[in-house]
């Protein structure tokens, strides 16, 4: 951990986004290893809502280092808000099934993937996050239109969201290694 002004701990950039990863990885492996599907739409509201809430903490927390300037702290911000009131609604409608799951999914994550492009053609977010910021917000928006568009599933609806979650992993995990490797701090 580094400081900024005074000693308000700001952490370092790769942990912010290993911390990132880690919340994808913990989707993927949730959803891929759980021992029961017999209620595939409840599990995916569960599972969904777990995972965006820990990503409102964890994007709360990161957000000193994913961003750099008060506006890019804005938008990370926004990113954890949205997140977190996804999944609250998710949690707290999880025996609502099917009609509940996909939409939430999919306008969740066409609103966090818009954003976090926005944050990365802006520069909103540090230079070095701003192509993670892009991809990372395409894949969203990826899962949202297919959700939209494609098989009204609750099975596909789960799977593309842990397919999602393993591919962030990898990808954000990869970048924290080549950032760390690199020597980036803060």
């Amino acid at each position: 951990m580094t400081t900024i002004r005074g000693d308000r701990p700001r952490p370092a950039i790769p942990t912010a986004v290993a911390a990132r990863a880690v919340a994808a990885a913990v989707l993927a492996a949730v959803v891929t290893f759980a021992l029961d599907h017999g209620a595939p739409a409840a599990f995916g509201l569960i599972v969904l809502g777990g995972y965006l809430v820990l990503q409102a903490v964890v994007l709360a927390a990161c957000s000193p280092g994913l961003a750099r300037t008060r506006a890019g702290r804005g938008l990370v911000l926004v990113r954890a808000l949205v997140s977190l009131a996804g999944g609250v609604v998710a949690l707290a409608g999880s025996g609502a099934g099917l009609d509940l799951l996909r939409p939430l999914e999919a306008l969740v994550f066409l609103a966090l993937g818009a954003l976090e492009i926005v944050g990365g053609l802006l520069r909103a977010e540090r230079a070095e996050l701003s192509g993670d910021a892009v991809v990372v917000g395409g894949l969203q928006v990826l899962v949202g239109v297919l959700l939209v568009v494609l098989n009204p599933d609750a099975l596909f609806a789960v799977g593309v969201l842990s397919a999602w979650g393993a591919l962030v992993a990898v990808y954000l995990g990869i970048s924290a290694v080549n950032l760390r490797r690199r020597g980036v701090r803060a």
